[in-house]
């Protein structure tokens, strides 16, 4: 679903969903190449979708995290949930909020357990409840 830009017709109609390409993407982000790499600054991206934004944005904070505290792994998970706690999404349609926490939470646990042997599954818990009040199904628009 991450490289399609159209998930149906009807969702077009319905509801005006039509996805940012990966490689438009990063363009964009490269226009903001030191914001996007900021563990520290925030992003809402009020229209979600399935998350292309948010995922670039955390695999960019997270190459950060990552290149500077990989050796000890409170700091890296201090950081990590920084940069995560970092990114907002919202999103009209609810399918595509519950794939966006999925897909957020996927690339961090692939980095997190690829970086170290003791997982924190406690950790890993506090990171899905971010996600969970970060990237929220509503109307950005009439906020409801």
């Amino acid at each position: 679903m991450k490289d399609k830009q159209i998930i149906s017709k009807k969702r077009v109609t319905d509801h005006g969903e039509v996805f940012t390409s990966v490689r438009e993407v990063k363009a964009m982000l490269d226009l903001v190449k030191m914001e996007s790499f900021s563990v520290d600054s925030r992003c809402l991206e009020p229209a979600c979708g399935t998350g292309n934004f948010l995922i670039e944005l955390l695999e960019r904070k997270l190459s950060i995290v990552k290149n500077e505290y990989s050796k000890n792994q409170s700091e890296f998970e201090f950081f990590s949930a920084k940069a995560i706690s970092s990114l907002y999404g919202i999103d009209i349609l609810e399918d595509s909020i519950q794939y966006t926490r999925k897909r957020l939470f996927k690339s961090f646990d692939t980095l997190y357990r690829s970086l170290f042997n003791n997982i924190n599954e406690e950790y890993l818990d506090s990171i899905n409840f971010i996600l969970k009040k970060n990237i929220i199904w509503g109307d950005a628009l009439t906020y409801m």
